[in-house]
């Protein structure tokens, strides 16, 4: 069975990634879910996407990971792109300047858990 279409909206805005967030965490129960990129900078476009980080615990690859939170919202006329880390992931990465996670955490800011 499809997932349930939840917006018909083009446009990224903050009722949306509040929508978004919610039908994941209720979804995967992350500990923290942080939005990067333009939306967190506040110079996002009309034509802007979503970028989130997902922090969970999860058994999946890593490429596997983003296809199955993406998958909850079905077809969806916003554009998305979700990242998922393991916690051990976050804490090993968190620091180390280079990686996605460390741009994540400066630039990031958090919209579920803490």
């Amino acid at each position: 069975m499809a997932a349930p279409v939840i917006d018909h909206r083009e446009i990224v805005d903050e009722a949306l990634i509040q929508e978004v967030v919610q039908r994941i965490a209720a979804a995967f129960s992350p500990r923290r879910i942080l939005v990067f990129g333009s939306h967190a900078r506040g110079d996002a476009k009309p034509d802007s996407d979503l970028d989130l980080m997902v922090e969970m615990e999860t058994p999946l690859e890593f490429y596997q990971r983003s296809t199955q939170v993406s998958s909850i919202f079905g077809f969806r006329r916003w554009p998305l792109d979700v990242l998922v880390f393991t916690p051990a992931e976050v804490a090993a990465q968190r620091d180390v300047n280079g990686t996605m996670v460390n741009l994540i955490e400066r630039e990031g800011r958090v919209v579920y858990g803490g």
